[in-house]
């Protein structure tokens, strides 16, 4: 992800996936030490939101990431491209909680 602009919602970022395509997404949201949600329209007609949430579990700090797919479209992609899009998802909470850690 390359931001443009703060981390603050209203922002955009450009997403470059391992595929070598570029996503520019909104980040809409925000609420600092809580979560944050990033939404995108790669398919016309069709939004991806997908929502960030930080919980302290403890003495830890648990990280979850859910996503959404809206418009007329969105139950077909969903079905489709959910199970791809979510294999993604250790990796990716993995390099925020690296991101995180070394901001700390």
């Amino acid at each position: 992800m390359e931001l443009q602009g703060p981390f603050a919602s209203g922002s955009t970022a450009i997403m470059n996936t391992r595929a070598g395509q570029h996503h520019k997404m909104r980040i809409l949201d925000v609420q600092p030490g809580r979560g944050f949600a990033l939404e995108t329209n790669v398919v016309p007609g069709t939004t991806f939101r997908f929502n960030c949430r930080i919980e302290p579990v403890g003495p830890e700090t648990k990280i979850s990431q859910t996503v959404e797919v809206k418009g007329p479209l969105g139950p077909i992609l969903g079905g489709m491209l959910g199970p791809q899009v979510s294999k993604e998802f250790g990796t990716l909470l993995a390099n925020l909680a690296k991101k995180a850690e070394a901001a700390a």
